[in-house]
């Protein structure tokens, strides 16, 4: 090809990623994390909020935002299915790509030129994810990767707690990535549905990622994307509710994915060593009001009816 030639021919055009962000009486949050993404340098996306029962005041102040697809639902419908509410709008717009974006982040400018990047450089590749750090220490990882451990029923976030020293700067296949930041292609969406709704908040990303595994796409934590994140500014980190909700999505997770036998052996090392350890930790920081809900969890989560682990999530289909 001449000089000529290479200089006349198009632009390669961006894929259209459709950013999916969720608030539930956040807006501070929300606005700061649509700004962040507003400086980004990737400008081909659609940006989708679902708003999932706040204030009416606060979800007046989000009728004003321009340049954004509003979803309101009247309750809090949950992680999940507010999530799949904003998938589906972004894929009848024609995305080729979901993020799943935390309000509670701060993108950093090149995050989502990078995802992309990533995504794109292996057919195979159908999930990526960022390095994300904690808002108020950026030295600090809160997750480089994720990783499951069936036999104890436990999943947990690479380098978490860890000061950034260059350890996880090597893009490398995961087990899951959080959907504090997630990137999809439509594809997945295509071959296995949505977040499982079974789910209220909490394994739902574990869950989707490990059923994208198994139908052959590589899922990724892309380091060069970076993303600051205040933890657990909706569910209140160490909470009552962030114990039940977490606990209840553990146990349904298990039922989901375990073997016969790593069930029985995860039962018994949450029966026998969690459940005291737990509770012991809840009377050390005086946060008696968490052993209930927690005892709770084990049971509802054993209760609910759990779709089998194979089965297509249809959740993506319905109005």
């Amino acid at each position: 090809m001449t000089a000529r030639a290479a200089d006349s021919a198009p632009p390669v055009r961006e894929p259209l990623v459709g950013v999916v962000v969720l608030n539930w009486n956040g807006i501070d949050d929300t606005l700061a994390c649509l700004d962040s993404l507003r400086r980004g340098t990737f400008g081909n996306y659609e940006l989708v909020l679902v708003d999932n029962g706040s204030d009416e005041a606060e979800v007046e102040r989000l009728r004003q935002l321009t340049g954004v697809t509003l979803i309101e639902h009247r309750e809090n419908v949950g992680f999940t299915r507010g999530n799949n509410a904003g998938i589906r709008a972004a894929l009848a717009r024609g995305c080729s790509h979901v993020l799943l974006l935390n309000n509670d982040t701060v993108v950093e400018e090149t995050m989502l030129e990078r995802l992309v990047g990533a995504v794109e450089r292996d057919p195979r590749i159908g999930i990526v994810g960022p390095k994300i750090h904690y808002f108020d220490e950026p030295g600090v990882i809160w997750f480089a990767g994720g990783t499951v451990d069936l036999w104890r029923g436990e999943s947990a976030h690479v380098g978490m707690g860890e000061r950034d020293d260059g350890r996880y700067d090597a893009a490398e296949d995961v087990d899951y990535v959080t959907a504090c930041a997630m990137l999809v292609k439509r594809a997945v969406f295509e071959e296995i549905g949505g977040l499982e709704t079974s789910y209220f908040i909490y394994f739902d990303e574990t869950d989707f990622c490990v059923r994208a595994r198994r139908r052959g796409f590589r899922v990724v934590m892309a380091p060069d994307a970076r993303l600051l994140h205040r933890v657990s500014r909706a569910m209140g980190s160490g909470s009552a509710r962030y114990w039940f909700h977490f606990t209840r999505s553990r146990v349904i997770f298990l039922r989901r994915h375990a073997s016969r036998l790593q069930r029985l052996t995860a039962a018994a090392w949450i029966l026998l060593v969690d459940v005291p350890r737990m509770n012991l930790h809840f009377v050390r920081r005086r946060k008696l009001d968490c052993v209930a809900p927690f005892l709770r969890a084990l049971v509802d989560g054993l209760r609910a009816p759990v779709p089998d682990r194979l089965a297509r999530n249809a959740a993506l289909e319905s109005a």
